[in-house]
């Protein structure tokens, strides 16, 4: 049931801008449920689960190979981030508060790039290269690798459906070779949760990339007024609990 719930969770959070980091660690600890033991193995199987789900999802439209190749510069920056930094980052900030407060922030901005103005159609090697800058910042809990990259897209003025599919694609090769290395390196899997989990991942994710990419659909806007909610709620959690 566990497995199940959180691969639901994680499957929505890999496309829709909430930080799927975010939503494995403060759901299930504001509902008081937080499981117990190291759960990196479990998270990182959802991660391949949902990469795998929108690589399904999105094989009637592979890139061409000047956009496989924008997708693959733009990954350069966050691998290189993630093998010198990731855990480092993980450990300081992956505790509720510096969760939310990264959340709610990262929403503000998400927010506030959506209203910009739409003037550039095709992402190009100029906002590949920033996005890619932007994509390290997902680093930290609470940020969100599509959110990010969503962000700086939109700050450069590319529209709003060329931002939401290109943020989708350039997330897959970082999520999926990340999810990859850990579960090698991890000898102790949760084989049980992992059988249940992947797959509800992989079909929630890939349902939710048809979803987000249907014409006229704008996930900025709701996601950015989600994350202040649940980092609200944290908050207001924090603050009864005496937490500082």
């Amino acid at each position: 049931m566990r497995a199940a719930a959180l691969g639901l969770i994680q499957g929505i959070a890999e496309v829709v801008p909430v930080s799927s980091s975010a939503q494995l660690t403060l759901l299930p600890w504001l509902v008081g449920a937080e499981p117990a033991g190291d759960r990196t193995a479990l998270a990182a199987g959802l991660h391949a689960g949902s990469c795998a789900g929108i690589a399904w999802s999105l094989r009637s439209e592979l890139p061409d190979r000047r956009t496989t190749g924008l997708v693959a510069l733009s990954s350069v920056p966050a691998a290189l981030a993630g093998l010198l930094a990731g855990e480092v980052v993980e450990r300081r900030l992956g505790r509720p508060g510096p969760t939310a407060g990264l959340l709610a922030l990262a929403g503000l901005a998400l927010w506030a790039a959506d209203h910009r103005p739409e003037d550039v159609a095709a992402v190009g090697a100029r906002e590949a290269t920033v996005a890619g800058l932007a994509q390290v910042l997902a680093l930290a809990p609470g940020v969100s690798r599509s959110g990010a990259t969503l962000t700086a897209l939109r700050l450069l003025r590319v529209d709003a459906a060329a931002a939401s599919r290109f943020s989708i694609l350039m997330s897959l090769p970082i999520t999926a070779g990340a999810a990859g290395l850990t579960l090698l390196r991890n000898r102790h899997a949760p084989a049980g949760e992992l059988a249940v989990g992947i797959p509800v991942a992989a079909v929630t994710s890939a349902l939710a990339a048809r979803s987000l990419l249907r014409p006229g659909v704008r996930p900025a806007r709701a996601a950015a007024v989600y994350r202040l909610g649940l980092a609200a709620a944290v908050a207001v959690r924090l603050h009864r609990n005496g937490n500082r």
